[in-house]
Order: structure tokens, then C-alpha cells, then sequence
């Protein structure tokens, strides 16, 4: 891919910051693997700032040649102790900023906690950062998250002065929706809102959301989809496998225990032995709970938690062990989410919650109709199963050419990930001239 002219700055170079959660540290973020190596094609300089202090010592994904990694080794706690013990003035503006909040105590705890992190964090990595930028002219700063990744972002242009530099910021879910969190609170939305150049919802129904919620800022919002890689070994699936998949962290949000008295329902109530393989991480006592369910409510030797799975792993996987359909239950989604969109890319027909940007799906009419509502009944998921299992195979192939077309025109990250970062690119570019690096 061939790098965009520079003849319009003089010269100058470009760069983007990019703020993630833990992305290359950890699990999660999967998106940002191949995300990042069209941002290293398109910029002259890629940094990347996890905003989480990672537990590994090492990052656990390979960052592109020339990718610069700006990370902190310092805990949270310790990062706010010292900004707080050696910034007592900038610490009370946060307090202050805090209190915006009302006089809610979760809110106002909420905010402080947030605010202080990001401008703690902001400061003490700007040195590092602003030195990698001193031949930059043409800078967009990248939230991943529209929540501390953005917020780190948004004082970090203001500690190295470069506010004609525009803030973009993704907004993917848990980050989006209000009504996910405690309090159906997420803290200092109107501050982040304000200081942003552009928030990019993962779908037309998230970014409509996000019109309804905050009108006051409807020119600032767009729909940005992110894609997920091509699969292995596509269209290896199989109907006659009965084998049902389903990938995702084991949360509430994805409502596994639905899921399990759907497949109850199937095995007990229809008679068929179908098989359920779920892949993606959980611990604690909801992933105990759901264990538990599963072991009471399904046939012995008919489910397997396989735990996490990194995207090759994955990939290989799905390649080397047919199903007949993917699975999942999720109570809310931004977009399309990445777990669908990779059953896609492998052939499988799905049956998913119609929620967020899930819903798209209804626009071909070529696959399977597999979209149920958010709160169906298992009778009903189990008659969409059987729905699918009573096709014939030319039909079942045609349900699997079908998905295999969808992900190829709507969900390549190949495609997309090359279109924003060139969209990235422009923005950079069109808001950055004129700036003189000091």
C-alpha cells in the first residue's frame, strides 16, 4: 500500500497515537491485530498507549516494525499517588470536574477515579510521547475505547499543546451504552464529548443511539464497522455434525444460561442430540453459576468449555473442527459482533439475538433467518434449529455460501481496517495544516 502525499505540509511527517485498553498486552481487543498494520501502512508513525497497567511483562501480540510502544510501569494507585503528591493544584481541578457529576456519591466517586487515572497517566507518558512527535506535523490522536483510552487521549494532546490535532474515538459497546452500567451512569460524558473531533459508533444503530442520547453533538457522530480476518477453511461446515458453537467472554451480558436452557429444550423437548462447544474466557462465581447450569440442565458428554483461544488459534480451530451453527444469546451489542462476524467468515449459518448492530443481518436475504428476539423463548430458538437442521443439503450449502458472501462484502477486515486508516489519514491531514512543530 502506497503512503498518501505529504506535498501539502511541506514535508512534514504523519503520526497516530493509539490508546487502548491493554492492546498488545493481554487478551481482548482483538480487532486492533490486524487494525494495526494498515495504520503502519498508512502513517509514517504508529504509538501505542495501553491505558490498563498490563499484569505480563511482555506485550502477548507482535506489534508491526516502527510501531512504538508507550506504556507505564507503574499501578494505578501509584500513578495517581505521585501525580497527586507532585500536582496538587491539577488534582484539585480534577475534584472539581468530579463534582460536575451532581451530587451522587457513586457519580462523583465514578468521575474523580476516572479523571485523576487519565490525567495521572497523560502526564507521565507526554514526555515520551511528545519526543516521538518532534518531527510530526500531521497527528491524530485514537481512542479505541470511547472511555479512558479517549479520555487519556484528550489530556494528553493537552499536555503536549497540540490542540489544532484532532481526537478520534471509537465506540464500540460497554463504552456506548449507559444502560450496561451501575447507576446507568458512565462518567464525564459531556466532558469527552466536548473535546472529541469525531466519535465513530460501530454501526448505524449504535450511532443512531448515540444521536438520540446526545443530540447536542449529532455532527460528531458516524458508523465505522471493524472487520475480523479471514477464515482458514472456509465453508467446512456441516450440517450433519450437529455440532453447535458459540464464542464470547462468559459474562452476564451474554446470557450463557439462556443459552443453556435453549439447548435443554433442543435436547429434551425435541430429542435432538446436538453437541455445544463454547470457546472465550471466565472466572469467578457467574462462570461457576454457568458451569453449574450447564452440567444440570444438559446431557453428560454433550458440552465443552474450551477457554480462551487466541484469533490464529481460533481460526485453526474452526478450520479443523466442523459445526453446524453458531450461537449467541447477548443481551446488547454496538455492532456486529466480532465472534459473528468470524462464524460468517467460516460458513456458518447463526442464530443470534437481533440486538444492536446484530439486526443488519435481516438486509440479505440469503442467510439463514436466524435472528431472534432479545427475549425469546427457548421453544422458540429450538424451532429455528430445527428449522435449520431440516433443510437439505442444497439448501444448507446455499445458507453457508451465503454467510461465507455476507462476511466477504460487509465484514473483511482487510477491506475496512485499510479504509479507515486511510479515512484516519485525512483527518490528520485536512486538521493539521498549518501546525508548525515548536
Amino acid at each position: 500500500m502506497r503512503k498518501p502525499s505529504r506535498a501539502h505540509t511541506g514535508g512534514g511527517r504523519s503520526a497516530v497515537v493509539l490508546f487502548t485498553l491493554a492492546f498488545p498486552f493481554g487478551h481482548g481487543e482483538e480487532f486492533l491485530e490486524t487494525e494495526i498494520l494498515h495504520l503502519a501502512n498508512e502513517f509514517d508513525r504508529v504509538l501505542v498507549v495501553p491505558t490498563v497497567r498490563p499484569k505480563e511483562a511482555s506485550p502477548t501480540r507482535e506489534l508491526p516494525a516502527g510501531v512504538v510502544l508507550v506504556t507505564s510501569e507503574l499501578s494505578q494507585v501509584s500513578t495517581v499517588a505521585r501525580f497527586c503528591a507532585r500536582y496538587p493544584i491539577a488534582a484539585a481541578r480534577s475534584v472539581a470536574r468530579a463534582f460536575r457529576a451532581g451530587w451522587q456519591l457513586s457519580r462523583i466517586r465514578a468521575d474523580l477515579k476516572f479523571d485523576l487515572y487519565a490525567t495521572a497517566l497523560a502526564r507521565r507518558l507526554a514526555p515520551t510521547v511528545e519526543f516521538s512527535l518532534r518531527d510530526v506535523s500531521d497527528l491524530v490522536f485514537y481512542g479505541f475505547w470511547f472511555h479512558s483510552p479517549t479520555r487519556v487521549a484528550l489530556e494528553m494532546r493537552r499536555f503536549l499543546k497540540r490542540s489544532v490535532s484532532p481526537v478520534v474515538s471509537r465506540a464500540n459497546g460497554f463504552d456506548l451504552f449507559v444502560e450496561r452500567h451501575p447507576d446507568r451512569y458512565l462518567p464525564q460524558r459531556e466532558l469527552l464529548l466536548d473535546g472529541v473531533t469525531y466519535v465513530l459508533a460501530a454501526s448505524p444503530s449504535a450511532e443512531q443511539y448515540l444521536h438520540q442520547k446526545y443530540p447536542k453533538y449529532r455532527a460528531k457522530f458516524s458508523s465505522e464497522r471493524i472487520g475480523t480476518p479471514a477464515a482458514i477453511n472456509p465453508g467446512n461446515a456441516s450440517r450433519k455434525a450437529l455440532h453447535i458453537v458459540s464464542c464470547s467472554y462468559i459474562s452476564p451480558v451474554k446470557r450463557l444460561k439462556m443459552l443453556i436452557d435453549n439447548l435443554a429444550e433442543a435436547q429434551t423437548s425435541r430429542g435432538i442430540l446436538v453437541t455445544w462447544t463454547h470457546i472465550g474466557p471466565g472466572s469467578g462465581a457467574y462462570a461457576e453459576e454457568v458451569f453449574a447450569h450447564a452440567t444440570c440442565r444438559l446431557a453428560s458428554g454433550t458440552f465443552s468449555f474450551l477457554g480462551h483461544m487466541g484469533n490464529r488459534e481460533l481460526h485453526e480451530w474452526y478450520a479443523n473442527n466442523p459445526a453446524t451453527v453458531f450461537v449467541q444469546m447477548s443481551e446488547s451489542e454496538g455492532g456486529l459482533a466480532a465472534s459473528i462476524q468470524e462464524a460468517l467468515a467460516q460458513g456458518l449459518p447463526v442464530i443470534v439475538t437481533d440486538v444492536g448492530g446484530v439486526g443488519e443481518l435481516r438486509q440479505d436475504a440469503r442467510l439463514f433467518p436466524g435472528l431472534l428476539d432479545a427475549n425469546h423463548t427457548p421453544a422458540q430458538f429450538a424451532d429455528r434449529l430445527v428449522d435449520l437442521l431440516s433443510s437439505d443439503d442444497e439448501s444448507y450449502q446455499r445458507y453457508v455460501g451465503a454467510s461465507m458472501e455476507y462476511w466477504r462484502v460487509h465484514c473483511s477486515a482487510s477491506t475496512l481496517a485499510s479504509g479507515f486508516a486511510r479515512r484516519l489519514r485525512q483527518i490528520a491531514t485536512e486538521t493539521s495544516v498549518g501546525y508548525v512543530s515548536a
